[in-house]
């Protein structure tokens, strides 16, 4: 099975795929890459709790 061209995910998409398969590195990898060119540095830990975040404000409104 090929993996998901993360690059042309949105980062709704990115999020939502991180957290359905948690030990993909390779989209943990893009998601960093992303944040840090937005000048945002993060622990894995930090960004897996705002993934959190952020999905599950979604979801509730």
């Amino acid at each position: 099975m090929s993996k998901p061209n993360f690059s042309q995910m949105s980062q709704q998409e990115l999020q939502e795929y991180i957290l359905s398969h948690r030990s993909d590195e390779d989209a943990v990898h893009e998601a960093v890459l992303r944040i840090q060119s937005q000048g945002t540095t993060v622990s894995s830990e930090e960004f897996i709790d705002i993934v959190k975040q952020r999905t599950g404000k979604r979801s509730q409104q």
